[in-house]
């Protein structure tokens, strides 16, 4: 109770507020006599202090007594006149006045337990009250959550108990939930941005922040000057007791969610492994998650350019915590581009790189490598502001068939792979359009292969080597360009004349007349597969 209840009960009509009224309002939770000089020690806070003033000879004991009621945060003091002090000093009026500490005039009639018993049985009955009906809370929202009922439910029940409609602000799923659908929070709020519940938007309303120790799950919301916490013990408990059952009923969706999650990834890691039996097994999984793969599909796999460098070259706990950060920050992207274009792909994320299965109908195709150029340019856009590294797209062919994902898959993967060999980051690399590469790559470390870059590539490098000749690099930029010699002139800024004399030079280290279209093909081969084998150092 405060101090004002308790100079209101019926017991105490000639009790006599003397000075402090400004502090009525402070908290009284006990009785208790100080009658010593040291009685003051043991006050704990809340307490309604009465005292004969046996020990407060003169005038600056009784000032000195006021304030260290005041630091020991008493609720108030009574006095009893006319048995050690007749008449309360003016300087100790002003002093109660100015530390809001209510002094009380006690008739010296009372005995002190005819205002100890009767204090602490309204405390005992209103606190047995609080009690009852904090158990009455406890077992409703424990029901709740038991039976994880909904955040509707749950708001329900907790605007029944604090008679104030209310809302809740799920941050983690970023939904708006109402106790009442009629009520005028409603109409605020119905249409809010999730975006904009910032700091300043929350002042508009009361609110208590939902969250544990660790996380932060959202806000309960009131109109502007309901909630009235300190005026009622039991608000604060029930909205304690929802917060708690709100957060246990979000954490049950994040769990069921992540397990979900676990099985969708789990089918599509058996989807691009070819870890699947028949057709029936794949569309009735997929029919599990509402997917529909009967269109077949294609596989586009986002790999981080060299982010595993890192890892061997700067590995310590702050690069791993880049290395994450970055990577979440790049499939995060990745996955918003691609639902932007694809809106029905899904997705399955490795280490540093993300895999997506894009599936359309046969009449919606034609575009779709513009599609994925243009999905690639954004997505380039986007990164270019918010990460050092850059990404390969690589992209298999479509499959009629999904269970032929996994092909699609594999190309996808074999283009990003000639990338790395080839030094091609930061593009677009379809399967379909790298030609001689591709058939190229499964072969490149055959003794075959070898044979071939020793017959007609070794000799232009020990050549150069020995010469500085830049036979090497001129061969390089004429198969370029076709076998033309002017066109190859201008790549490299020299002169015609020069390019024709390297030209037959390296026609007469190789010892191969070069206008010979099949000298011209096995030379041409020998460079892919050298370009292949002796790719250069990363940057």
């Amino acid at each position: 109770m405060t101090i004002s209840d308790f100079l209101n009960l019926p017991n105490f009509s000639d009790l006599n507020l003397l000075a402090g009224e400004n502090g009525l309002d402070r908290e009284l939770t006990n009785v208790t006599v100080v009658d010593t000089p040291d009685g003051t020690n043991w006050l704990n806070g809340g307490e309604f202090v009465i005292t004969t003033a046996y020990m407060l000879h003169e005038e600056k004991d009784l000032l000195e007594f006021l304030q260290v009621l005041h630091e020991k945060q008493a609720a108030g003091v009574g006095i009893k006149e006319n048995r050690y002090i007749t008449t309360i000093p003016e300087a100790a009026l002003k002093m109660a006045d100015e530390l809001n500490l209510p002094l009380i005039s006690v008739p010296e009639a009372y005995p002190f337990v005819d205002i100890i018993n009767p204090v602490l049985t309204q405390i005992i009955s209103r606190q047995s009250l609080l009690l009852t009906q904090a158990n009455k809370i406890h077992k409703e929202f424990l029901g709740l959550a038991i039976n994880n009922n909904s955040v509707p439910e749950i708001l329900k029940t907790l605007s029944s108990i604090i008679r104030i409609p209310c809302a809740f602000i799920d941050t983690h799923f970023r939904n708006i939930f109402f106790s009442d659908e009629s009520s005028s929070l409603m109409q605020k709020l119905q249409d809010a941005d999730m975006e904009s519940i910032t700091s300043e938007f929350l002042e508009q309303y009361d609110y208590y922040t939902v969250a544990n120790k660790n996380e932060q799950f959202g806000f309960l919301l009131f109109e502007k000057g309901c909630l009235q916490m300190q005026e009622n013990g039991n608000m604060q408990t029930a909205l304690e007791y929802a917060s708690i059952v709100l957060i246990l009923h979000i954490q049950v969706q994040i769990a069921n969610q992540q397990m979900a999650e676990k099985y969708k990834a789990s089918f599509l890691e058996d989807l691009l492994t070819n870890n699947v039996k028949t057709d029936v097994e794949i569309h009735n999984r997929a029919r599990l998650y509402g997917w529909d793969f009967t269109n077949g599909g294609l596989a586009a796999v986002v790999d981080i350019n060299n982010i595993k460098k890192y890892f061997t070259d700067h590995l310590d706990s702050n690069t791993n915590r880049m290395l994450e950060e970055a990577t979440e920050i790049i499939f995060r992207h990745s996955i918003q581009e691609m639902h932007q274009m694809f809106p029905q792909s899904k997705y399955f994320r490795q280490s540093d790189l993300i895999v997506f299965i894009i599936s359309m109908p046969e009449d919606s195709r034609e575009g779709l490598p513009e599609q994925l150029e243009q999905t690639f340019r954004r997505l380039q856009s986007r990164l270019k502001m918010v990460s050092p590294f850059t990404i390969t797209l690589g992209i298999g062919q479509y499959y009629e068939n999904i269970r032929d994902i996994s092909k699609s898959y594999s190309e996808a993967r074999v283009a990003i792979n000639l990338g790395y060999s080839l030094q091609w980051f930061d593009r677009i690399l379809f399967y379909n359009r790298l030609g001689l590469y591709r058939l190229l790559a499964p072969v490149m470390n055959s003794p075959e292969s070898e044979e071939l870059c020793i017959q007609y590539i070794q000799p232009l490098e020990d050549y150069d080597r020995k010469y500085h000749g830049e036979l090497l690099p001129t061969l390089q930029e004429i198969l370029q360009n076709g076998w033309n010699l002017k066109e190859s002139a201008a790549g490299l800024y020299i002169h015609y004349n020069s390019i024709k004399y390297r030209y037959s030079k390296i026609c007469k280290v190789l010892n191969l007349d070069l206008a010979d279209h099949n000298n011209r093909s096995l030379v041409e081969i020998a460079m892919k597969l050298y370009l292949l084998k002796h790719k250069p150092e990363s940057n």
